[in-house]
């Protein structure tokens, strides 16, 4: 039996955790505490979905690489407009990339600064993760459907 069914299913659940509590943080902690002006509201919900959210994207990423190599062996056809699906996965890559960068980003200078008074930036820089993370879902759906075509 292939593994590979086992992988898109671990990976289409861990992919459901990350995005899922960004859209539950962009459209309902989110806007709640942008009206109270509280940062507590979200440093509360980051204090519970980060150990899972993290825990979920390296699922993602060990899944994604391992589907990556069965799709591309050697990542030959990576970011080859003759190869859709190698496209897609350079797509992917670099989708990974932005959010790994806005992580970074908002660990090492949003969260420890984070107050009252500056709730509006991290807004932003939540909007960007949850629009990456939806990109990700689509861009994931286009390759095991065989892309666009």
């Amino acid at each position: 039996m292939s593994v590979f069914p086992l992988l898109v299913i671990v990976h289409a659940l861990a992919a459901t955790v990350w995005t899922g509590g960004h859209l539950v943080l962009d459209l309902g902690v989110l806007p709640r505490a942008l009206r109270a002006q509280s940062a507590a509201e979200i440093r509360g919900f980051e204090e519970v979905f980060e150990p899972l959210g993290l825990t979920a994207l390296a699922i993602q990423v060990v899944t994604g690489v391992w589907m990556a190599w069965n799709y591309l062996p050697g990542f030959r056809g990576l970011f080859s407009p003759a190869n859709p699906i190698g496209m897609l996965v350079g797509v992917k890559l670099l989708l990974l990339a932005a959010t790994a960068a806005l992580a970074i980003h908002a660990r090492l200078r949003l969260i420890p600064n984070l107050s009252d008074a500056n709730l509006t930036g991290l807004a932003w820089h939540i909007r960007g993760i949850t629009a990456l993370a939806i990109a990700f879902v689509v861009v994931g759906a286009l390759i095991r459907l065989g892309g666009l075509g």
